[in-house]
């Protein structure tokens, strides 16, 4: 586990934070996962209508999350609990990884990261308002490829990576399935960054020379403005290419 970490925060440390753009080219063997369930339709969810997920910034996305690392900590456990899960995360656990940092606005930020036992959480924080920029959750491909109780590994991990999402954007109960498929579309498709109402879903990987299966994957969500949408050319989730 401290290979894990070691190499998911130094992942995050190499990524640029706000950029779409994957680290390394998709290792062939990770578009051959199996879906994890039934594709559901993009009308099946929709972010809460008052908005409070997302508030304006003068980062350099224009957006951050209107939620800080000990409340999205809380509101993550509070699903696993209602969801019978047993495995919570303890804020306790987070740990700064590095010095803090400027982006290219000025704006002080502070990377974080957590261990899990099959993925490592990382988080980008600012300084001034303690709120989140993005989150992800970081694994290798062998992990990834690989199965834990005759269950594809590949299942728990986006799993996990659509609750974390579904917390962070504050998406209703029940949109999981939806979420789990961007995340499943990052990872099997051509593009490794999707749009979805407001937040992109994005794939970064790092590859290592020495062993393809220490291939660092980390899948995060943040949210843009839609002129950054425009920029960056972002597909929509659901849109046909």
């Amino acid at each position: 586990m401290k290979k894990l970490k070691a190499m998911a925060a130094a992942l995050l440390a190499a990524a640029t934070v706000f950029c779409c753009a994957a680290c390394g080219e998709k290792s062939n063997n990770i578009k051959e996962i199996d879906n994890p369930g039934t594709t559901p339709a993009q009308d099946d969810v929709s972010i809460v209508s008052d908005g409070k997920a997302v508030e304006q910034s003068p980062n350099v996305n224009g957006k951050r999350f209107n939620m800080t690392l000990r409340e999205f900590t809380v509101l993550y456990n509070e699903t696993k609990t209602i969801n019978g899960e047993s495995e919570l995360i303890h804020l306790g656990n987070w740990r700064e990884t590095g010095d803090p940092k400027k982006d290219d606005n000025g704006v002080e930020i502070q990377y974080w990261h957590y261990d899990d036992p099959t993925v490592s959480f990382t988080a980008t924080v600012e300084l001034k308002t303690g709120k989140l920029l993005n989150i992800g959750c970081g694994t290798t491909v062998g992990k990834f490829m690989g199965m834990t109780d005759e269950k594809n590994n590949s299942d728990i991990i986006l799993g996990k990576a659509a609750l974390m999402a579904k917390t962070v954007c504050r998406f209703p109960d029940g949109s999981e399935p939806v979420l789990q498929d961007i995340f499943f579309q990052t990872t099997t498709g051509d593009n490794d960054s999707l749009w979805y109402n407001g937040f992109v879903f994005n794939l970064s990987t790092k590859e290592d020379s020495s062993d393809s299966k220490n291939d660092i994957m980390l899948f995060r969500v943040f949210p843009v403005t839609d002129k950054l949408k425009e920029e960056w050319k972002l597909e929509e989730y659901g849109e046909e290419s």
